[in-house]
């Protein structure tokens, strides 16, 4: 097997207690659609076609992200001071369902923003003529999320059958014509149920990645109630065992992710509700908005311990469950909460 069996994590990495308040974030996502091509059940977009369900109770509409805000997003990133790590195309949507996507990425990487410009995606929809255009478009790392090790499997865990030697044949095709592109291929433990089905997928995938892992399923959305009762809470993404007393959410930090609307939110998690956003950048700069009372008062609020006062954050589990220790804010709370005063 070619692929290093790791997950998708960087270990070089500074306390964020040392270095934080940010003048810039490290981490951006950009949600460039809510069309997705998959309804996976650990996910809202599963929801989105029952009457009152999840995703329409957040008043969440099915759309790509408009192109005409696309250049002033652009702009906007391009004020923060160097220093962005990475820009990730990602969301709620599968990023290859806006067919813009490869143009928005020549957009992002030629203005060179971020020293990483990446793509999590499903994989389903790269042909070989997609492969080329990703390839082509400046990306540094594609992320690609894999459902099962048959089409049975991704029926059960997505709705739909899938042409499975077809999907494995475009990653093969990507794998060896990706220049320097690094591919990250990774499933969760929820679908692979047995040490069988996990020799299957590392057999199958470990020779058309540079690292591969199977991740614990967690739960990312607090509105998924049925999820809650099969996720193991004592583990986090990466299967180690999870810190339950932690308070501070590490990421609020570091972390923006600008969402279909343009609206700006603080974390990684996809379909927040827009009652979380920090400001949107039809009305405000990026900066602006990273700099806002907003936002501010959001952080003082995480290093008062407060997290479940924010109704939006009450509960959320998956903060703890993706935070790397580096990341544990907590022992220095006190201290920090004097810098954002």
């Amino acid at each position: 097997m070619k692929a290093e069996i790791k997950a998708n994590v960087d270990n070089k990495r500074t306390p964020l207690a040392d270095v934080i308040p940010l003048a810039h974030p490290f981490t951006v996502y950009i949600e460039t659609t809510r069309y997705c091509n998959l309804k996976c059940f650990y996910c809202l977009i599963s929801t989105q076609d029952e009457q009152d369900g999840a995703m329409q109770k957040l008043g969440l509409k099915v759309r790509h992200m408009d192109p005409q805000w696309f250049g002033k997003l652009v702009s906007d990133l391009q004020e923060f001071p160097k220093g962005i790590k990475r820009v990730v195309f990602s969301g709620l949507g599968e990023p290859l369902m806006n067919p813009r996507l490869p143009a928005m990425i020549r957009q992002i990487a030629d203005a060179k923003i971020a020293d990483r410009v990446e793509v999590i995606t499903n994989g389903l929809l790269i042909t070989r003529k997609k492969a080329d255009e990703l390839i082509n478009s400046g990306l540094t790392n594609v992320n690609i999320s894999i459902q099962g090790t048959d089409s049975e499997q991704y029926a059960k865990t997505c709705g739909k059958s899938v042409d499975y030697p077809k999907l494995i044949e475009n990653l093969t095709y990507l794998y060896e014509n990706r220049g320097d592109i690094k591919i990250y291929i990774k499933a969760i433990d929820a679908t692979l149920k047995s040490k069988e089905e996990h020799a299957k997928f590392l057999a199958t995938f470990g020779n058309i990645a540079d690292r591969i892992y199977i991740e614990h399923l967690v739960v990312m959305q607090q509105q998924m109630d049925e999820l809650k009762m099969i996720v193991d809470p004592t583990k986090t993404f990466y299967n180690e065992e999870l810190d339950q007393d932690r308070k501070v959410c590490g990421q609020s930090f570091y972390f923006l992710q600008i969402g279909c609307d343009f609206d700006i939110l603080p974390c990684p998690v996809p379909g927040l509700p827009l009652t979380l956003s920090m400001g949107n950048i039809k009305e405000q700069s990026l900066v602006e908005i990273w700099n806002g009372l907003r936002r501010r008062q959001h952080l003082i609020t995480m290093l008062e311990l407060k997290k479940d006062t924010i109704p939006e954050c009450a509960g959320c589990t998956c903060f703890n469950a993706i935070n790397d220790p580096l990341e544990n804010l907590d022992k220095d709370a006190p201290r920090l909460l004097q810098r954002f005063r």
